[in-house]
């Protein structure tokens, strides 16, 4: 009688662990690949943005941009020289129904998606012959996201670059124009 509850207890202790490593595995995927749902942020003075920083050159030949979108505008800024002289701004009116179909397209793309590891924070001198891509979320002030890429491909973003950037571009309606003599 003894060896059969002995048998039994062996055999539910096997049960038991086998049922933990499975709802182990179960929770542990069950976690959403992207933790900001942007669609929160369509009725809040929160904007998203992308930065694109050009090859690492003279300070007099640096160049980027930044094109900023939130529920009341979208801007873009020209820069020049590492400290991001502005040398072109353009503001175009927005709304809360147009906001909300750019956030819900970012989201699709994967926007949010990124590795936040801050061993790959600093993105300064990555890719020196390419283009640098930064995509954010700032709300009151502070950063709620930013992860970046390069042309020379890594990073910490994880989500679609080109259909993204893509997408930031068409937010301002003389793009082109404005960045015609950028040499990114």
């Amino acid at each position: 009688m003894r060896y059969f509850v002995g048998f039994l207890l062996a055999i539910g202790l096997i049960i038991g662990v086998f049922i933990l490593i499975l709802r182990g595995f179960t929770h542990h995927s069950a976690v959403p690949q992207n933790q900001i749902n942007l669609l929160d942020y369509t009725n809040s003075q929160t904007v998203v943005q992308l930065s694109v920083d050009g090859p690492v050159n003279a300070d007099q030949n640096h160049e980027g941009y930044q094109i900023t979108v939130g529920r009341d505008s979208s801007s873009i800024e020209v820069m020049q020289g590492y400290q991001g002289s502005v040398t072109q701004q353009k503001t175009y009116p927005n709304n809360a129904a147009a906001y909300g179909n750019f956030l819900r397209a970012l989201q699709l793309f994967n926007f949010t998606k990124g590795n936040p590891s801050t061993a790959l924070s600093d993105d300064r001198g990555v890719c020196p012959t390419g283009d640098r891509y930064v995509f954010s979320i700032l709300s009151g002030g502070q950063t709620v996201q930013r992860y970046w890429t390069t042309s020379c491909g890594g990073g910490s973003f994880q989500g679609k670059s080109a259909t993204i950037r893509n997408l930031f571009q068409q937010q301002i309606p003389d793009f082109n124009t404005l960045t015609q003599n950028l040499n990114l």
